[in-house]
């Protein structure tokens, strides 16, 4: 059994929010999953943060968003790195 879901309400649900998504970034032109729920997360409305190691990567994601009339900002981070973490946080309040 599938499940429907109003597109209306839908793509409004995270409206107002913000989210900082670690690993949002992808190859080249590709897509992989960390792109596909950064660009999810616009879609529904919010303000998302594209994180990953390695910033082109970030960045081909929160342009796409960007493209699509969505709010993103790209930041190089390692999740791993307590002090990255940190600072991406402080960007993304700052920012948003």
């Amino acid at each position: 059994m599938t499940q429907q879901h109003n597109s209306a309400v839908f793509t409004q649900s995270l409206q107002g929010k913000t989210v900082v998504f670690f690993g949002a970034g992808a190859p080249l032109e590709d897509w992989n999953n960390g792109k596909a729920a950064a660009v999810a997360y616009a879609r529904a409305g919010a303000q998302v943060v594209c994180v990953d190691k390695d910033l082109a990567a970030a960045k081909r994601s929160a342009d796409h968003i960007l493209e699509e009339g969505g709010e993103a900002l790209a930041l190089e981070a390692d999740v791993c790195n307590t002090e990255t973490v940190e600072k991406t946080v402080t960007l993304a309040i700052a920012h948003f």
